[in-house]
């Protein structure tokens, strides 16, 4: 609830009461909050965060913000919510796509990132990276976006100017080191000593490779090198190590600086710690990607685990198979013990379920009392078939929650790519399908789909 009020005073100037009005930010709470019940942890994560924070409906509109950002853009609460973003607050400049799709591709395409200019409640128009993070509906439709912004203004005036002054070079908060065109350091600032340990007498005359975490390939190194070449500068997301050994996260931008005769004579690179970002990137991923009440895999990254499964068994010839999971009888246990209880019992069944399958295996929720499990490189069909008897035969043993001895039954569908299907959807319907047909012939066991298709094609 926003609420804002004037004073009402007479011709001397003495108070006579209030006049105001109310805000209800209910309704746009709400929309960020619906679409799992993973979400109202996301906007406590977005409040507490001293970057400026956001989440967008899929047209583009404000549902939710934090405080910093309301200080960044200077604007009451009242004149935030529910306006559009884009044309409100922020500009694309030479975007050669429209906003909403740019958040799309944004969302889907590594690192994930885009800038864009702000009018700051100073007046003045900086430069923000914004990080995206989607979630997703049950048919995978992104139902927001949430937005971290990084002000990044100061880093990129640094970029443009390259200023080789030593008054310019350690007057920057920015760690920044120069080197050579054959890449041995010449010189460094305070920043840089501040945030990695090294001081001057370590790095002079050294590779910057002394910083790399082994985090990284080669061939990530060799694209960075390859950009660097072909256009002159390289900036990202890099993971590095200090000097006692702690690895930690930092955005780095690299230019090649040459004199008037266009001869490469220097790099320059520009960088400043991140672990702020990454720790409430990282946060935010596990909420999108993982149900909050069994800690497993979601309906989201459930189908990113089947479709690399399915994409692996393509090049390679093998088979993968996708069990659906429905217990038996836990509505009974729920109505009976409560929501609280029920609750219980799914996490138990989650890290039993957990227990039958292999560490390359992905058991999720789907929701409610159904759960799936991919099984990527079967090679037979009788291993996802082991499988399956092993979850039923380990559900079946009786759950004690809160002193009563509980007892469900799994029923168990099985699909199988390619043989049943090729589309990660309709695998988790045949599966389904083939679930329900368990149930209707006494529940508690497993059947292939492929054994009911041969039945409806070769009815007694």
């Amino acid at each position: 609830m926003v609420i804002e009020s004037l004073p009402r005073t007479d011709i001397k100037g003495q108070t006579l009461g209030f006049a105001g009005f109310c805000l209800d930010l209910s309704p746009a709470e709400q929309s960020l909050l619906a679409p799992n019940l993973a979400d109202h942890r996301i906007s406590d994560l977005i409040q507490q965060t001293r970057l400026p924070a956001l989440a967008l409906d899929p047209q583009g509109t404000i549902i939710f913000f934090n405080q910093p950002f309301l200080d960044t853009v200077g604007d009451p609460a009242r004149e935030v919510i529910c306006r559009p973003f884009f044309e409100r607050f922020a500009a694309i400049d030479g975007a050669s796509e429209p906003p909403l799709a740019l958040i799309r591709r944004t969302a889907d395409t590594p690192p994930h990132t885009f800038e864009s200019t702000m009018e700051t409640a100073d007046g003045s128009r900086r430069l923000f990276s914004w990080h995206v993070t989607a979630l997703r509906n049950e048919n995978d439709q992104m139902s927001c976006a949430i937005l971290v912004g990084d002000d990044i203004t100061s880093q990129k005036a640094a970029e443009e100017k390259l200023l080789l002054t030593r008054r310019v070079f350690e007057s920057t908060e920015q760690a920044m080191l120069i080197t050579d065109a054959n890449a041995a350091i010449i010189s460094i600032n305070d920043a840089f000593t501040r945030l990695t340990g090294y001081s001057t007498a370590d790095v002079i005359g050294r590779n910057p490779r002394l910083l790399q975490s082994g985090r990284h390939g080669q061939i990530f190194y060799d694209q960075m090198w390859r950009e660097l070449s072909e256009r002159g500068n390289w900036h990202g997301d890099i993971w590095d190590r200090r000097k006692d050994g702690s690895f930690y996260p930092k955005f780095l931008s690299i230019s090649a600086i040459n004199d008037e005769c266009g001869r490469l004579t220097h790099y320059c690179g520009i960088f400043h710690d991140i672990s702020e970002r990454k720790q409430l990137e990282d946060q935010l991923d596990r909420l999108a990607h993982y149900d909050s009440l069994t800690g497993i895999p979601n309906r989201t990254l459930l189908f990113d685990r089947l479709e690399l499964s399915t994409s692996q068994a393509l090049r390679s010839g093998g088979e993968v198979a996708l069990l659906f999971v429905d217990l038996d009888r836990f509505k009974a246990v729920n109505d009976a013990l409560g929501h609280d209880c029920g609750d219980q019992l799914l996490k138990l069944v989650a890290e039993r379920i957990g227990e039958c399958i292999r560490s390359v295996d992905t058991v999720a929720r789907l929701g409610g009392d159904e759960f799936a499990v991919v099984l990527p490189d079967v090679r037979a069909h009788a291993n996802a078939a082991r499988v399956a008897e092993k979850i039923i035969l380990r559900l079946q043993a009786p759950f004690l929650i809160e002193g009563v001895n509980c007892e469900v039954s799994p029923s168990i569908g099985i699909s199988l790519y390619p043989s049943d299907h090729h589309d990660p959807e309709q695998l988790l319907k045949l599966a389904d399908r083939a679930m329900y047909s368990v149930k209707a012939a006494g529940r508690g066991a497993y059947r292939f789909y492929r054994d009911i298709a041969t039945e409806n094609a070769n009815p007694d």
